[in-house]
């Protein structure tokens, strides 16, 4: 195996390479680039059905694109998805639709996304050899590869169309195609990579990782993934150690006894390693990741946006290991590139998609102007759209990004928020960021630990309110003084955003409400993702929660203390 991991280690090594080299050359020329894109993915599909309703035969320029194809969202498509999904080709691209990704569903119904063979391979192509190009130029150290704990589920789809088109999550869907060489670059066998069941998954996760002394990194979509396997480890070190030094698995688990003989053929007894570990463990979990695994290098997953609350308890667990944010992307396209660790800007791709982008005092247009890669300015915001390969003209991302640097001539650019995550009763326009920066600034002065939050807009009365759901390690010590939290909560938020001071002091909007709910509700969230049809990977706390359901689970949760409503 040592032999096959080197040269699948070289190999990596020198197409990573060749995508870091192709990468800065396409961004010192990044509109002309783009442009080139665009003209491909019309030339492709000129005889598609939705070509030659949008006579892209005739499109000679970007001015005529944008005079022919009006600006797009997914309900412009749901009816082509619903004949390509019957088995009818030809309608969105010529070429054949290999699978529908699912969009998360987090801010609103999930969404049939179809992929190409074409879409796949430029996918696959930048999350995975560009990131590692990227990646090996921040952190040298990552060149020596090895194999690390990638916490990726590759569950069935449970859903395949009238027309026999399969459907699954985006992520797991490209991550398929790499199924022969899965085994030399993550601990985790494929049966593992298959459970639903998210505790066991993170158990057997850690299991194969923890008897691998020599792992190199630890990768996951999202910072709450790695954090909840290390709270796994927490909680389970005893049980690990024992299973690591008998070669067994654990009769706790409730594990399908065929899987269960499949693992634990590839368990060996190791006495020693498991003494190792006890001795680590037993001085705590600070820090922990280094001292069981010394030659990690770094820990791969998203850290901007709303996730950067969960970062300050991955560092507990990580110590100041490197955390590079790789991706930016979305079921429909890669849209930007992290070039160094310990940050959360991305490059914009000029060569994944055909980009444009809405100014923020366009976005209610009936026809918004739409600017070109090379026509945006820097400190500006705006929302995402994008031209794809798989069939998605002019497509209104919900994305919105603000321009923060440049890279070559490609925008360096930084995630705000979704569309669907913007709070706004009486044109304050509170954005995603002001409401985490406050709920940020309100937990260091509760002094206590948060663990996750989200927040609504309640209508209900003559005046609208936000009412905010905080999760934290020891709600006691915050609700005992409710109505001071509160008013610190309130206080940062109309700091972080100064409009919504302005409507509470012109009674247009009323005092928020904060109610502390239990331990484990967002656990419990994330469980009501996932029957609505989320994969473990894409499954992400929405910010703002619209969903009457997971109101009522929220409200049904809500820590209520003896004489206090």
């Amino acid at each position: 195996m040592d032999i096959i991991q080197s040269a699948l280690n070289f190999s990596f090594s020198l197409i990573a390479n060749r995508y870091y080299k192709n990468f800065n050359r396409d961004t010192k020329k990044a509109a002309e680039v783009n442009k080139s894109v665009l003209m491909e993915i019309l030339e492709m599909n000129t005889e598609s059905e939705y070509g030659r309703l949008h006579n892209f035969k005739d499109i000679k320029d970007l001015k005529d694109y944008k005079g022919n194809v009006p600006i797009t969202s997914y309900s412009d498509y749901e009816n082509f998805i619903e004949r390509i999904a019957k088995g009818e080709s030809n309608i969105l691209t010529c070429e054949e639709v290999e699978y529908f990704g699912l969009s998360s569903g987090t801010t609103g119904k999930q969404k049939y996304i179809p992929v190409t063979a074409r879409s796949r391979k430029i996918n696959n192509g930048y999350m995975n050899f560009l990131n590692q190009g990227l990646l090996h130029n921040s952190i040298p150290a990552a060149k020596k590869g090895g194999r690390g704990m990638f916490l990726m589920n590759m569950v069935k789809p449970s859903i395949v169309t009238e027309g026999g088109i399969p459907a699954g999550a985006g992520t797991s869907e490209g991550i398929k195609a790499m199924k022969g060489i899965l085994p030399y670059i993550w601990t985790s066998p494929i049966e593992v990579l298959e459970i639903p069941e998210q505790q066991i998954a993170n158990y057997l996760h850690l299991l194969f990782a923890l008897k691998e002394k020599n792992l190199s990194y630890i990768a996951s979509p999202f910072p709450s993934n790695i954090v909840q396997v290390f709270g796994a480890m927490e909680e389970n070190w005893r049980e690990l150690i024992k299973d690591i030094a008998e070669g067994t698995i654990s009769e706790q688990l409730r594990l399908d006894p065929k899987i269960k003989i499949t693992l634990e053929k590839k368990i060996k007894p190791n006495p020693k390693r498991a003494e190792e570990l006890k001795k680590e463990f037993a001085n705590g979990m600070a820090g922990i990741c280094r001292r069981i695994w010394p030659n990690m290098h770094y820990a791969s997953c998203v850290a901007g946006g709303s996730f950067s609350i969960y970062i300050n308890k991955l560092r507990y667990f990580i110590g100041e290991l490197p955390v590079f944010s790789s991706v930016y992307g979305a079921t429909e396209a890669p849209i930007g590139m992290a070039v160094k660790p310990n940050d959360t800007t991305y490059v914009v791709v000029p060569g994944s998609v055909y980009f444009e982008f809405i100014p923020l005092s366009e976005q209610d247009s009936e026809n918004p102007i739409a600017l070109n890669l090379d026509e945006l300015k820097m400190g500006e915001s705006y929302e995402v759209i994008i031209t794809n390969y798989s069939g998605f003209y002019r497509y209104r991302l919900g994305d919105v990004i603000k321009v923060v640097n440049y890279y070559n001539e490609s925008p360096v650019i930084e995630f705000l928020y979704r569309k669907g995550q913007l709070l706004n009763i009486a044109a304050e326009k509170t954005q995603e960021a002001a409401v985490q920066h406050a709920v940020m600034t309100a937990v260091k002065k509760w002094g206590t630990e948060l663990v996750d939050y989200t927040v609504i807009q309640d209508l209900s009365s003559t005046v609208g309110y936000y009412k905010f759901y905080v999760e934290v390690n020891n709600p006691e010590a915050l609700i005992n003084d409710i109505e001071k939290n509160r008013v610190i909560l309130e206080k940062a938020l109309g700091e972080a955003n100064p409009r919504y001071l302005a409507g509470l002091e012109a009674n247009r909007i009323a005092s928020l409400k904060l109610q502390v709910v239990k331990c484990g509700t967002f656990e419990n969230v994330r469980k009501e993702l996932l029957k609505k049809g989320a994969s473990i990977n894409q499954v992400k706390i929405p910010r703002v929660i619209n969903d009457k359901k997971l109101i009522l689970l929220l409200d049904q949760n809500t820590e209520i203390l003896e004489g206090l409503i």
